[in-house]
């Protein structure tokens, strides 16, 4: 992501819950993760901190 726009609470929820998912089913994770941690949920957020999610939320118009 090259643009970092500020996000609501619920999308920021929304990106990182269908991150953890896609994170749970097996998908490649992006950042190297601190040894001992195996939930997908603190994965996701870890990446959404590094700002590395490939996952855009379009508005509607």
């Amino acid at each position: 992501m090259s643009e970092r726009k500020s996000r609501s609470r619920y999308e920021k929820t929304r990106i990182i819950s269908a991150r953890a998912l896609q994170i749970a089913q097996g998908s490649p994770v992006l950042v190297r993760v601190p040894k001992g941690m195996i939930d997908p949920f603190e994965i996701a957020m870890l990446e959404w901190e590094k700002g590395v999610i490939p996952i855009e939320a379009k508005e509607k118009k």
